[in-house]
């Protein structure tokens, strides 16, 4: 019989090696899963800010990401064997009595990959699925000091803010100014909105309607409900690969109102983003407004605000 228990530890050996060296992550009985069921599987980026820049804008936007119950993983098509980021999470408890609301998606994770300056070390991440079906997950990639703008918000060079939805993102569509008036219009659901990168901004119901010449931003589907963004818009021609479209806001920005000088990208005919300035501008062009210049970057920052929207059906008459 001892001979046989011999024998038996020794197989057991390297299974039990592999168990200290890769932990997984303590899970307490009873606790649900990091991830919930309506998180795992893949999803696809739509925008991914860090440091106050979409750092999918122009390389990233539609590559995939993983979620499994217990890890996240954003990939590298171009490195199959080292993603953007990977981490494998465990659950935060509910301190007893807090004093701020807390998020019951609130996670610690081990993190690795291309964007993070240590490898394995554990920092922040929580999640959250939109009324629309949007998965928005913020990771910490490398310790912070200091105040953070935000619950989700990708200002900071220690945070990435991942913007995903279920379906492949379309490719991009080259900017016509002729064809794309007749695609804006239309009404849009705000899939994100981030302002100075961050997406609180991001509520149920938010929603932007274009017409021939005007453009209604509403927060409910209420017809009593006053628009908090409105004014007029025409298309420019375009900025190399985005398209330009001037608003001219009569309200709703928080710079001087008027015109925004902006940017736009179709993917497909569904998916629209805008990039549209809110201030910052030099102080030549506060009062002449048409020397207020487009955006350089895609994404959202201290001055610029960015839509994420996908056409709604047309209700049947």
């Amino acid at each position: 019989m001892n001979y046989h228990r011999h024998v038996m530890n020794i197989r057991l050996l390297p299974l039990m090696l592999l168990v200290l060296l890769h932990p997984s992550p303590v899970v307490r009985a009873g606790s649900p899963a990091p991830f919930s069921k309506e998180a795992q599987g893949d999803w696809y980026v739509l925008a991914a800010h860090r440091g106050n820049k979409n750092i999918a804008a122009d390389k990233w936007t539609g590559s995939r990401v993983s979620v499994t119950a217990e890890r996240i993983t954003w990939h590298d098509a171009e490195k199959a064997d080292v993603p953007l980021l990977s981490s494998m999470c465990e659950r935060v408890p509910a301190p007893p009595a807090a004093k701020k609301p807390f998020d019951p998606n609130e996670l610690i994770g081990t993190v690795r990959g291309s964007l993070c300056p240590m490898q394995d070390v554990k920092l922040s991440a929580r999640w959250k699925i939109t009324d629309n079906g949007v998965l928005i997950v913020w990771v910490q990639v490398a310790e912070f000091k200091g105040n953070r703008n935000g619950t989700y918000s990708g200002a900071s060079p220690a945070d990435v803010l991942l913007t995903c939805q279920r379906k492949p993102v379309p490719a991009i569509s080259a900017p016509d100014p002729v064809k794309d008036a007749g695609r804006f219009v239309g009404k849009w659901a705000v899939l994100a909105e981030f302002d100075d990168a961050n997406s609180a901004r991001t509520r149920p119901q938010g929603h932007v309607e274009f017409t021939a010449s005007d453009f209604f931003k509403r927060t409910s589907f209420s017809p009593k409900g006053k628009p908090e963004q409105e004014g007029k818009w025409k298309l420019l021609p375009p900025q190399e690969t985005r398209g330009r479209v001037d608003f001219h806001f009569k309200y709703g920005i928080e710079g001087n109102q008027g015109r925004s000088p902006s940017l736009y990208t179709f993917f497909g005919n569904d998916l629209l983003m805008v990039v549209y300035p809110e201030g910052g501008w030099a102080k030549d062009a506060v009062e002449n407004q048409e020397r207020r210049q487009p955006p350089t970057h895609f994404g959202s920052d201290g001055s610029r605000n960015m839509w994420i929207l996908r056409r709604m059906p047309t209700t049947p008459k």
